[in-house]
């Protein structure tokens, strides 16, 4: 592991496009965590399903994963910087509608899913271009700490600080006051991209050129290029597969635990989502100081199948406190394996294909989510929240494990890192 270079960090900051992006970026997770929060209220204002919200969280994610490789293909042919602004003016304008026909109490179920489903479509487009946008701006030295500040703020703005202050203003002045603010941080993150310098805008042109082929051409190249990497495909396998053991199990037992096994409260509980982010706080604090390790795809997999093994005990907890700390380890391991898989993909991957892959890496590693939620209830009816919570644990420290031995994963160790950008 490199030495911790605390300047690296101030280094960082001087990058003034940069600090641009990270501040936009920062200011719309804050908006996040109130959405989250907003929505959910809206939705059991309206109707007293779950089925309702269900419902809206597909209308928010079925866009994302259709369009994801399409938005990869876009980021790689234009613009970055400026499609991350259209994306961001799409969802200032898709979640401010909403806002306001809240406020005039004309809003209806068909509304919010509509809307909804513009904005979770809109950051298909966002995601790939944000993702392969920062290696433009920053040495390839200092990407590790790069992707870590991206990321180390985010679990705390949405999982706490955002849905606080969304809670905050819903008891002020309702939700569709809450959804305005949403609205006006995509508009802040908008013009801190426009403030980005002139020669940030001429390398994210250079970043994705105007091409004569297709898109499917263009698509099809992306996936010929990941099939023939295998630290790519691996490493996409593995995180979903992980995805499929932790997502379901975390989301729906671990709250079950903590009512029914431990007869705990609402406090146990978020003292047990607190350990998560405090876990994936620290390890990106970690990640920012120290850089990446020597032995990035060895990290990368050790880390994710770390996480996955500490969800096996979880089902024989005796207090909300270990429970807590299991879910540390889980934000530890996932935010850890994940920030090195970022650096890696934004050094060894073509600039000019980074959307693409990048695109492709999201839509496989979290297309199957819905199913991991899916599966979890009726798994745990028939084995036991115990047994199933064993289960997905080894599953995903097993899988993970062995995909480390696929030939070719550990070229990149081989090989020394780029040091330019």
């Amino acid at each position: 592991m490199a030495q911790p270079t605390r300047s690296q960090l101030a280094r960082l900051f001087r990058i003034r496009d940069f600090s641009l992006l990270w501040s936009g970026s920062t200011i719309s997770l804050f908006g996040d965590g109130m959405y989250f929060v907003a929505i959910a209220w809206e939705v059991y204002h309206l109707s007293s399903s779950p089925a309702a919200l269900g419902a809206v969280g597909v209308a928010f994610s079925l866009p994302q994963v259709a369009l994801l490789l399409v938005g990869g293909v876009i980021s790689d042919r234009v613009n970055r910087r400026v499609l991350m602004m259209a994306a961001s003016l799409i969802s200032a304008l898709a979640i401010g509608t909403l806002g306001v026909l809240i406020q005039l109490h004309v809003e209806a179920l068909w509304m919010i899913l509509i809307l909804v489903f513009i904005y979770g479509g809109s950051q298909a487009f966002f995601l790939p271009a944000s993702q392969a946008l920062t290696p433009t701006l920053v040495p390839a030295e200092l990407l590790p700490r790069a992707t870590a500040v991206n990321q180390m703020l985010e679990p705390v703005l949405i999982g706490v600080i955002g849905p606080s202050v969304g809670g905050v203003l819903i008891a002020l002045g309702g939700t569709g006051v809450a959804l305005l603010v949403d609205s006006a941080t995509f508009m802040a993150a908008l013009i801190a991209m426009a403030l980005m310098s002139a020669g940030a805008i001429e390398r994210a042109a250079e970043a994705g050129p105007a091409r004569k082929t297709s898109v499917l051409h263009e698509a099809r190249e992306a996936i010929g290029f990941v099939r023939t990497t295998p630290w790519i495909w691996a490493g996409i396998l593995a995180a979903a597969v992980a995805n499929i053991s932790l997502t379901g199990p975390l989301q729906v037992l671990t709250p079950y635990v903590v009512k029914y096994t431990l007869h705990g409260g609402v406090r146990d509980l978020a003292l047990v989502i607190a350990g998560g982010g405090v876990g994936a706080v620290a390890a990106a604090i970690y990640i920012a100081i120290r850089g990446a390790p020597r032995r990035p795809v060895t990290w990368i997999f050790v880390a994710w199948a770390a996480s996955c093994l500490a969800l096996t005990p979880i089902g024989i907890a005796t207090s909300a406190w270990q429970v807590a700390g299991l879910n540390f380890v889980v934000g530890v391991g996932l935010t850890i394996g994940n920030l090195i898989w970022f650096t890696l993909m934004g050094t060894r991957v073509p600039n000019q294909m980074l959307g693409r892959v990048s695109s492709l890496d999201l839509m496989i590693s979290f297309s199957l989510t819905p199913l991991s939620n899916g599966l979890t209830g009726p798994a745990a009816a028939v084995f036991g929240v115990s047994r199933t919570l064993l289960a997905a644990g080894l599953l995903g420290t097993v899988v993970t494990m062995a995909t480390l031995f696929v030939p070719g994963v550990r070229d990149p160790e081989k090989t020394p890192v780029p040091t330019s950008g």
